[in-house]
């Protein structure tokens, strides 16, 4: 499970990540807004400087599906970028973001002149399609209130802020969509959050989770031992 990862521009060492920053064209992208969209060529990638951004696929009938959600120092768009394809992903600005976009060639060039940034990446991609086996795996193996537990686990990880008695995770998601994330109908997540309530593992109000017994849901989603708790 995703267990507080370093952001893509974090591990680049500092000429490396400066020179990125440097060349980056910057955009101001209000909440709500896409940054990227399915189906478009890959013409270019973004780095997030500031804020958070979703990515979401379409099934059938239109249906919307949460893949991830990427932070601050984070690239997007890298894998249609470099393999010239079309992007399988929207990208919307969960908060006021502040991107940085970068041509497809512009990236080649770079990654060229900065062989250790193109290891980053590479190790990046890496994680990232072996992330996508292990949702396949619980998606497959674990119950919905596991998947419930393990998503919220990484949520509280990764977007958490301490909170009285817990861990308060500092991104506002439907319930729609963290059902979509875990591949759970929206019932399914409301029955788990209310189990998980009554047993004290989490605490919620309006469009807001705490996480009171981490190592609860650790047990009950079969994950190992990661930064929180």
């Amino acid at each position: 499970m995703t267990t507080g990862y370093t952001p893509f521009l974090r591990q680049l060492g500092t000429v490396d990540a400066e020179a990125l920053v440097h060349q980056v064209r910057r955009k101001a992208v209000p909440k709500a807004q896409s940054i990227l969209h399915a189906g478009a060529a890959g013409d270019d990638v973004v780095l997030v400087l500031a804020g958070r951004v979703k990515l979401l696929a379409y099934g059938t009938e239109g249906r919307e599906v949460v893949l991830a959600i990427r932070g601050p120092g984070e690239l997007i768009g890298e894998m249609a970028a470099l393999g010239g394809q079309r992007r399988t992903a929207t990208a919307i600005a969960v908060d006021d973001v502040e991107a940085g976009y970068l041509g497809a060639d512009e990236l080649r060039a770079f990654l060229l002149d900065h062989p250790d940034a193109a290891l980053v990446l590479i190790r990046t991609l890496v994680r990232r399609l072996a992330e996508a086996d292990r949702d396949r795996i619980d998606l497959a193996t674990q119950d919905s209130v596991g998947r419930v537990a393990k998503r919220l686990l990484e949520l509280a990880i990764d977007h958490g802020a301490p909170a009285d008695h817990g861990t308060r995770i500092e991104l506002s998601l439907s319930q729609d969509e963290l059902a979509s994330w875990t591949g759970v109908t929206r019932e399914t997540v409301s029955r788990a959050l209310r189990l998980m309530r009554g047993l004290g593992w989490v605490a919620t109000d309006h469009r807001s989770i705490t996480v009171l017994d981490p190592a609860a849901l650790r047990e009950r989603c079969g994950a190992g031992e990661g930064r929180l708790g």
